[in-house]
């Protein structure tokens, strides 16, 4: 009774097995797997065939990765959109334009909560007789309200060096000069517009006046309608600016307050020589005036020089003017050129450092 169980069980195992022994060999890398059917039937089983050799193993990988309705398709969705949303800020945003033309501004502002740290030098060298230095210092901190609209705070500092010019009083120190604001409003973006517009004013208060070095309260604002326009995509650029310039200075010791403002142009070209590079010329004309109102005129000059813009890091950036008066006259002086309200040579390096504004955290869909 047993032997005959044993066989009967011998027997059920071996044709239970039959079909593994008899199924022929396949060679390495061509084996069949079993295809099951997905669980989204918008998937296509094509992604989840494993082909013959690497070229084909490579393909069915790709499939699957872009087979939609899969729970890992969305992964590289979101790269992709996230590395074309990068670019296209990047070039929608473009060159700016703010301090690439030297004296003359350009119409860029900040962007919405970027932060901005700048420092600036201008220097004034040059009268009629003797020998004259006068170089003015800020720190600034601009924020970008809007993408239209940004504000800047900025403390004060000069340097004189005085001595043997006529009409001026010698004088030699560094000095702390006072603070100052500064608004830009874009009044048009230069895309779409062919042509970009802001209004520019920079009040300040100060403690020495800027052209003689001597103690006094100073209360003065430079404004600017600045116009830019980019002539050729990425690589030449035009700017012009309207000033209109007032200030009322008391010197010390003295009851009297005096007045002055300067109307003037400027126009200015550059074009990028080498990668975050540009290299270009500005020429400006200023009228100098008694009164805050342009009432007596007393002088006019005409500067012109190179100018320099290099994006030398990726957030930081130069940009360095040197003026030379080239023209000009002082009322009751037949003397060439007009050096009482106005230096033979004007200079301008800012350095700056730009943050910007953190990203808006993306919601997952």
């Amino acid at each position: 009774m047993y032997p005959f169980r044993y066989i009967v069980l011998v027997c059920s195992i071996f044709a239970l097995s039959a079909p593994v022994f008899a199924a022929p060999a396949e060679p390495f890398g061509q084996e069949k797997v079993e295809v099951r059917p997905p669980r989204d039937p918008r998937a296509t089983p094509k992604a989840h065939t494993h082909r013959q050799g690497k070229a084909g193993q490579a393909h069915g990988h790709q499939d699957h990765r872009h087979t939609p309705g899969r729970a890992d398709s969305g992964h590289p969705h979101r790269h992709d959109h996230g590395h074309d949303h990068r670019h296209g800020s990047a070039h929608q945003h473009g060159t700016e334009t703010e301090n690439l033309f030297g004296f003359t501004l350009g119409s860029d502002t900040e962007r919405a909560g970027a932060i901005g740290i700048a420092f600036e030098t201008v220097g004034r060298f040059g009268k009629r007789d003797g020998a004259y230095t006068g170089i003015g210092k800020k720190l600034e901190l601009s924020y970008g309200v809007t993408d239209d609209l940004s504000v800047a705070l900025g403390l004060l500092s000069d340097y004189h060096r005085v001595a043997g010019v006529t009409g001026l009083e010698d004088v030699q120190g560094f000095n702390f000069n006072g603070a100052g604001s500064e608004l830009r409003w874009r009044l048009a973006k230069r895309e779409p517009n062919p042509v970009g517009i802001t209004l520019h004013i920079e009040p300040s208060i100060q403690r020495y006046d800027e052209l003689t070095g001597q103690r006094a309260t100073k209360y003065g604002a430079e404004n600017k309608l600045i116009f830019d326009a980019e002539v050729v995509k990425d690589r030449i650029f035009a700017a012009f600016n309207l000033l209109y310039e007032v200030e009322r200075v008391r010197e010390r010791g003295s009851p009297d307050w005096e007045s002055s403002s300067k109307l003037g142009i400027a126009a200015a070209a550059t074009v990028q020589i080498a990668a975050q590079a540009f290299l270009g010329a500005e020429v400006r004309y200023l009228r100098a005036y008694e009164g805050l109102m342009p009432q007596t005129f007393i002088g006019e000059a005409t500067f012109a020089g190179p100018t320099l813009f290099w994006h030398f890091a990726k957030n930081a950036w130069i940009a360095a003017a040197w003026n030379v008066q080239v023209a000009g006259r002082e009322v009751d002086n037949a003397a060439r050129f007009d050096l009482a309200n106005f230096e033979r040579h004007q200079a301008r390096l800012k350095i700056g450092i730009e943050f910007e504004p953190m990203p808006a955290p993306q919601i997952r869909k």
